[in-house]
Parts: C-alpha cells; structure tokens; sequence
C-alpha cells in the first residue's frame, strides 16, 4: 500500500565518531509500489523518495581536498553538515533483483536513466509502469538510485537537488555568460547572487565569434534590475540573438560544491554496506555501477579524478562506471562554481575551467606544464579503480574534444587504453536524442539516428564484467593510425546541395585562472587566454558523409541518410556557420537516381542502394544479427529493428 505524506527518520549511524561521518539519517517521505502488472521475472517494484544527511570531517584525508570545506561552519562535532534529495526504484522483493545497484547521476537534476535504457519518456515523476518505458532497467533486475548533488537547480519538475554549507564573508569576482537563441531575450539571469549592484564593480562584455576580441559594452547600456539579473538599456531591449555576452561581478558567500562529491560517495557505500533494517537494500546489493549522461558523464570523470571512489573506511564505491557523452570534467569543487554550466564548444561558454588536463584515463604527460598524470592515476595508487566504459558520439569528437580521451595530448600517436577501460563510439548520433535547440537556430534537421540499443547490450556487458570478470566487447572508435581520426583539414565531406559543412572542430584553448587554480579559487575574472592548444581530431567520412569508424547501429550500416554528428548555425541564428551546440544533421538519400540527378546530389538513391525495400530490409537484418554476434546489441533489439526495416518503404 503506498504510504504518501508519511514522514519517518531513521537513525542510520547512532553515534559518529573517529574519522567515519558519513551518512547521518535517511527521511523517508514516501514508500509507495510502481503501478501495473510487474516486470518479468524480477516481479513488482516499488519507489522509496526521501531525503538523506550527511557530515563530514573536514581533517579526513578523504575530504580534506573538498576546496572550502575548512572555512565552512561546523557542528558540535565538528563535522559539516549538508542533506539531499533521494530517489529509489528497487524490487520489492530484493532476492529477484540481479544484486547491482545503478546510480544515475542527475543532469542538473533530471533523471536521465529510464529514458536512455527504457526508451521511456523524460520525466522526473516516476509513478506507474508506463513511466518505467519498456521496462528494460527492471526486468533485469537493476535498483536504480537517483540524489542530488548539484545545488543551482530549481525545485521545479521534481528536481533533484541538495542543500549545502555556505562560507560566510568570502567575497570575490565571478563571471556569468549568456548566448541568446530567441529573439525576446531581454532578461540575463546571474548565477549568483551579486554582493553588489555598483555598475562600477562590474563588466559587460560582448563578441560574435570566439576567436573575437571582447568589446565592452558601455555602463549606459545596461542596469541591474536586482541583484541576480541584468537588462539591456532601454528597458525591452533584447539581447541580440547569436551574440554572446561575458559579465564579471562580484558575489559572496559561496557554497562548498564539492561536496556533492562527497554527498554520492557516502550515500552509494551505506547503501551497498549496511546490513541493518536501516538499509532499504540491505543484503542484496552486490556491486555498484555509475551512469552519467553529459554534464553527469563528466560528474563521474572528476569523481574518479579527484580520489572519490573511495569511502572513508576505504572501500571501493563503484565496481563500475559509464561516463556517456562526456569527455571534460566538472566546474564543481571550485569556490563558486557553476557545475551547469556547458564546457568550452564551437561558439560560446569559452572560458569554464572543466576542460583541463588531464583528458585521458591512462598517464600522459602535458606538453604545457609536463605535469605527467590520467583520470585513473589516483585510483591506481590506491587499488579502488572502476571500471570505465565510456561510449561517445559525433557530437563530442566535433564540439568538446572526445579526441583527447584516446591520443596522447599532442596529437602524435593513439593511445593504449587501460586494461579496465573500454571506449565505443556510435557513429553519426548526436549529444542526446530529440532538439536541444529552438527550430531554426541550426541550419539543418537534428540527427534522429537512436544509439539506444547499443547502449543497452553494452551496460549488461558492464554488468558481467563486474560479476564475472567476462570482458566486454572489443572498443570501438576512430583511430590516428588507420586515418579514421582526422585533423580538421583532412576530413573529406561530400559537396552536398544545401549543407554547409564545419569551418573546424572546436578546439582546446588553454586559459590562466590564477596561481590558486589548482587549489579551486579563481583570482582572474575573467581568466585570460594562454599561448598553445591541445590539437583536437574528428572521424573521417564515406562518400556519403557518413563516418567509417565506430559502432553503427543497423539501419545506419544499411543507411538511408547521410547522419552527421554535427550541425552548424543558420543565418536565422545571427552566427551562421558556427557549430550548433549540441544537434546533429540528417540529410536523407533521394528515392531514385532522376530525383538526386535534378538535385544534383552525389550520393546514390536508394533505388540504387538496395534495388528494393525487401534488399534493404535482409541487409539491415544481417548487420543486426552480426552486432549480436559481436555482444554490441541483444537480440530483443535486433529483432525490432528488423521488423522496423521490413516496414520501410520509398
């Protein structure tokens, strides 16, 4: 029976004491089952939503990095206290789950696992079996646990999010930058609170291009309508769209933010490690896997950086983690940091500090500052490793530099991956499935090509990988050597009618934060740019446009489109040419040679592709069965996908 509105604390850690803080108390709001007729073998499910507390002990060699923690205000033991939300979908009967815990790290506060494993809708209120998609997470046997960790979201939409200690009487400049894609923007929303609302303390500043030189915009141009937005002078006058705008000011007070690092640690080990009635998982959670989408790919790469896998009593807290479309780190344990904030792309967001070295997960050496270290070199000298499966598409290669994780800083050689690292690139998908951009702010339709089906065989590969040892599927993605990585000026794509192609991939600027940066505080605000570049590659194309490398999902083998993991701006968009933030393109292929021949097109019509619907229909059904052979897809989807194919007509 669900039990709504009924509120109870449960004292998890009874008394705190020695250098273990940790998980304090869980709050458990809601217990109530997931509607509908069960799922498979694993049977009901139900949703646990609370709240849970934690502290910390700033001496802790564990903690001690946490940038601020030292200043923030402490309790009668000492420790600092923080407290975040929870979310739990488990087996009510925990002895038919498959004994892993899944931790999807929220997208500033968005649930991201159920739509990407489940192929089911994007929403935060997970009620009934319908909200569950296809089911695919629990007929397996996963629990999926979701808490916040990021505090600047909003609680709208069911948000995750947590509340954090705050370093009274800090004050310093940070900056803020705004790019306009509607044309009614007339409001630039901060995302501090400024100290102070002195147009002599602050700077606007702004550019039409990246490699621009900033023009400053005059303070008669512009007011503080309170101290956390901005307008444009007169009042209703719109920020231009496609301009970008830089704004320096100074704010007080920050948050510890790095926390949320501790936050996750603490929850997943008491989660997987207390045996007592405490736990809502006690006794049948066996190994703990991290998924992360983008911004909380990058949660899980800088979690693992920074010493995090690791709990206080030593031990491990992901068997396993798959950091998925996402190749920077995080702008999170800085003081004042904005861990929402995008990472350095073609046009805009240029100057946010996440995308420093190191890159890769193996030890390479700066050429910059010939610091030598990887992701895993702090894991390594402890032994608490995970292992990392990190899958990729288009987008990272051409917008945040995907081409670091696998070459060696200087672009001179590919890189041997460590032994517990495998790396799957889908080819010719974008950043996530559906529009991240208003209609037509990119030039070109988005990319509709759906790696889902990949990424679900090759999280049950993970899976086994922890339980048994079983290796997964061998990597998958563009090389230097066999010239499926490319520079910029290599890369060959097809003159196509209509479709203006990238200037150049988004490179890697370095930037001077100040003497503190390596201790999380910025004494440059702006920071100003540096001398040299980190060289960035993309995949190389067919004649088609369509890329050579990677793992293709079966109807792209057997393509009916050109599918680029890219996109650039329209003349609508006030930037045209720049790369389109986060959009693929897609071009589909003309039915018959008289139609590509009036059109000019130089791609092949599928009439002279495959002759018929039922040749395209056995060719797509045979690259299916072969991605199955090779432990890329499982057969539920391959099967899918060829009645899909059998369906396709021209």
């Amino acid at each position: 029976m669900a039990r709504s509105q009924f509120i109870f604390a449960l004292v998890l850690l009874a008394s705190v004491t020695g250098l273990e803080a940790a998980v304090t108390r869980i709050e458990v709001q809601r217990r109530e089952p997931i509607a509908g007729p069960g799922f498979g073998n694993t049977g009901a499910y139900e949703r646990i939503v609370g709240r849970f507390f934690g502290e910390l002990d700033p001496a802790h060699p564990l903690n001690k990095d946490i940038v601020d923690i030292q200043l923030a205000p402490r309790n009668a033991l000492g420790r600092v206290e923080y407290s975040a939300d929870l979310d739990l979908l488990k087996p009510v009967d925990m002895t038919k789950g498959n004994g892993a815990l899944l931790y999807d790290v929220n997208n500033r506060g968005n649930k991201r696992a159920i739509s990407e494993y489940n192929d089911g809708p994007s929403t935060n209120n997970l009620l009934k079996a319908e909200d569950l998609g296809n089911g695919f997470l629990m007929r397996h046997g996963f629990s999926v646990l979701w808490s916040g960790w990021i505090e600047d979201v909003g609680p709208a939409n069911g948000a995750m999010r947590i509340q954090l200690p705050s370093v009274p009487g800090l004050e310093q400049n940070v900056w803020d930058e705004l790019l306009p894609n509607v044309r009614n923007s007339e409001i630039f929303a901060l995302s501090f609170k400024a100290s102070s609302t002195d147009k002599s303390r602050a700077q606007l500043t702004m550019r039409t291009r990246n490699n621009e030189t900033a023009r400053l915009v005059a303070a008669s141009d512009w007011e503080f309508i309170n101290d956390r937005s901005i307008r444009l002078l007169p009042a209703g006058t719109p920020f231009p769209i496609g301009v970008l705008y830089q704004f320096v000011y100074p704010s007080a007070n920050p948050s510890v933010a790095g926390i949320g690092f501790a936050a996750t640690r603490d929850l997943v080990s008491f989660l997987r490690h207390e045996t007592s009635e405490k736990n809502p998982l006690a006794g049948g959670i066996k190994r703990a896997l991290g998924h992360g989408t983008s911004q909380s790919g990058r949660y899980l790469r800088d979690f693992t950086y920074r010493g995090f896998n690791e709990d206080e009593a030593g031990r491990k807290v992901f068997d396993a983690i798959n950091p998925h479309i996402a190749t920077a780190r995080l702008f999170l344990n800085q003081r004042f940091a904005q861990p929402g904030r995008m990472i350095t792309i073609g046009y805009g967001f240029l100057s946010f500090p996440d995308t420093s070295f190191p890159f890769a997960y193996q030890d390479e050496t700066d050429p910059f500052s010939g610091k030598t270290e990887g992701i895993l070199s702090r894991c390594r000298a402890r032994n608490n490793c995970p292992k990392v499966m990190h899958t990729t598409t288009g987008i990272e290669y051409w917008q945040s530099g995907q081409s670091l994780v696998t070459t060696d800083p200087q672009g001179r050689r590919d890189a041997r991956l460590p032994e517990e690292v495998r790396m799957y690139h889908f080819a010719g998908t974008q950043h996530i499935m559906g529009a991240t951009m208003p209609a037509g702010v990119c030039a070109l339709p988005p990319n509709p090509v759906d790696p889902r089906p990949l990424m679900r065989a090759l999280l049950l590969s993970l899976d086994r990988w922890v339980r048994e040892g079983t290796p997964p599927p061998p990597s998958m993605y563009p090389k230097l050597v066999d010239k499926s990585l490319v520079t910029g000026k290599q890369w060959r794509f097809p003159a196509l009618p209509g479709v203006q192609t990238p200037v150049q991939p988004a490179g890697r600027p370095r930037f001077d934060y100040g003497p503190d940066f390596d201790k999380g505080i910025f004494s440059r605000t702006p920071p100003e740019p540096m001398k040299g570049a980190y060289p960035v590659f993309v995949p190389q194309v067919d004649a088609d446009g369509n890329e050579t490398s990677g793992l293709r999902v079966p109807e792209q083998a057997a393509a009916t489109a050109t599918s680029m993991g890219w996109g650039v701006r329209s003349a609508a968009s006030g930037t045209q040419g720049e790369l389109c933030y986060l959009d693929g393109s897609y071009v589909p292929f003309l039915r018959s040679a008289a139609q590509r021949k009036d059109f000019n097109d130089p791609r092949p019509s599928l009439d002279e592709r495959y002759k018929t619907p039922e040749n395209y229909a056995a060719k797509v059904k045979t690259h299916a069965d072969a991605l199955v052979r090779g432990g890329y897809l499982l057969e539920e989807d391959a099967q899918s996908i060829a009645k899909k194919a059998a369906r396709m007509r021209w």
